[in-house]
């Protein structure tokens, strides 16, 4: 069962080495003991196949309005709140202003100013005043409590000569409490000038070269992928920590690795390996691994996800594919929902390498009944028993998601529908997911039975990820 204090966004899992059976995925998982059978209906046909479809089409770029307020300075420091900055002759406008600053300007933006959904670019014409430490521009979004940041986009300034700044974003659901950052670390900086205008859409999609694995039902349009065909990770599409504490949170529960960017996301081939290895506990804030995960910056209510993976195969490895909420549309941050798409366990015993969870977290007042399950598909247990191991070769996991149910499927088999309802607690609907795909490692239920150090380095090998949304027939 899982328990989650959102005071400090500490998760806990009470682990029963009797019972469990409420998946957590990709740090809070279900437990297993040796499982019983259950008895199943019958098999259903599998997902219908079909080519990957192009992408929809970019909205235009609107024409250029400025939406910072006072970006050059002409009217002082109005709309700016400022600590330890002075205005002063700008180098580069003949009769302006420019921001002579030692730590922090700050611009709220209104809860007009941003439309969810539309992208955006912030410019800043800036320069160190010395050689030193870089400083950084952000945008960055806040939950209604208006304190608690769950999207940063931010670039260093880093030259002691003028340069053009650019940061390039998509609004997310909640945009009433968002701002623009401006802030040094010891090191004087000029802010020359801002600017803050809507641009045509940042596509969420690539061409997609083979659709070899893929197993999309019918009547769906490719809406975001990452094909992992360059030599490092797409940081415009992709976050490495979970959304909490800011945007740093970098552990859960009681796993043994901590997620950082050492070298944990290495892509090549077209393959992106989410890699763990032991480290030094203290230089890792006292945990003996590393490794790394990755969280979608794009998100959406329902469609089809599917990922082409090969798993890892030591003892003590928990690899996961997972959605979970993000910021609402009115600025709120909870859990549950959660749609565990697959959570890949191997302790030595209990769980094994044939074997693969999928589960949901929901609201107690919409509880969960399954409509279809495989006869190989454990529903007390959550696990569905393969007749291969899954590190020995590729696989594709993938789940519909509705208004009303998910539905799972391995390489294009049906494996169970389970009826959802995509709520917090209290029966809101929740914030759109985004996408998380990690590796974890060891804690009370992959590590039950110790970890083969033997076995690192260890990773996740992860082909591509696609999504897609319901278009009418």
């Amino acid at each position: 069962m899982l328990f989650r204090s959102l005071t400090g966004f500490k998760w806990v899992c009470a682990l029963s080495l009797v019972a469990m059976t409420t998946a957590c995925g990709g740090g809070g998982g279900t437990s297993t003991t040796t499982p019983p059978s259950s008895a199943t209906p019958p098999a259903t046909p599998a997902a219908v196949t079909s080519p990957a479809p192009a992408p929809t089409p970019s909205l235009p770029a609107p024409p250029a309005t400025e939406l910072a307020l006072n970006p050059q300075f002409s009217q002082g420091l109005a709309f700016w709140s400022v600590t330890d900055g002075v205005l002063t002759p700008s180098l580069l406008r003949a009769g302006g202003q420019a921001l002579d600053l030692g730590w922090q300007a700050v611009q709220p933006l209104s809860s007009s100013t941003l439309v969810p959904g539309r992208s955006y670019t912030l410019r800043v014409k800036a320069k160190l005043a010395n050689a030193g430490q870089a400083s950084t521009a952000s945008v960055n979004f806040r939950l209604a409590n208006g304190w608690e940041v769950f999207r940063t986009y931010k670039v260093a300034i880093d030259s002691s000569a003028f340069k053009d700044y650019e940061i390039n974003f998509t609004a997310p659901a909640y945009v009433g409490k968002a701002d623009i950052t401006l802030v040094t670390s010891g090191t004087r900086t000029v802010i020359d000038s801002t600017s803050l205008t809507m641009r045509a859409t940042i596509s969420q999609t690539e061409p997609i070269a083979s659709s070899q694995g893929s197993h999309v039902p019918a009547n769906y349009t490719l809406a975001f992928n990452d094909e992992f065909n360059g030599t490092t990770l797409n940081r415009q599409k992709w976050f490495t920590r979970f959304i909490q504490v800011g945007g740093t949170l970098d552990t859960l529960n009681d796993e043994q690795q901590r997620y950082t960017d050492n070298n944990t996301h290495m892509v090549a081939n077209g393959v992106l390996s989410l890699t763990a290895r032991p480290v030094n506990s203290s230089t890792n804030a006292g945990l003996p691994y590393e490794s790394g995960m990755i969280r979608s910056d794009w998100t959406a209510r329902y469609g089809y996800y599917e990922a082409r993976v090969k798993m890892p195969g030591g003892v003590g490895v928990w690899p996961a594919f997972w959605l979970n909420s993000d910021a609402s549309d009115t600025g709120r941050l909870s859990w549950p929902p959660e749609i565990d798409i697959f959570e890949f366990v191997n302790n030595g015993v209990e769980d094994t390498t044939r074997m693969l969870h999928s589960g949901i977290s929901a609201s107690a007042l919409y509880p969960s009944a399954y409509l279809y399950a495989d006869p190989a598909f454990d529903k007390m247990w959550t696990f569905w028993a393969a007749p291969f191991h899954f590190h020995e070769g590729w696989h594709t996991v993938g789940a519909e998601w509705t208004p009303e149910s998910v539905t799972l499927y391995i390489d294009g088999m049906k494996i169970y529908t389970r009826t959802h309802s995509w709520t917090y607690s209290d029966g809101a609907l929740a914030g759109p997911a985004h996408i998380i795909l990690n590796l974890a490692i060891g804690g009370q239920w992959a590590g039950r039975h110790g970890i083969d150090n033997t076995a690192f380095p260890q990773a996740l090998q992860i082909d591509w990820v696609r999504a897609y949304r319901k278009v009418s027939p």
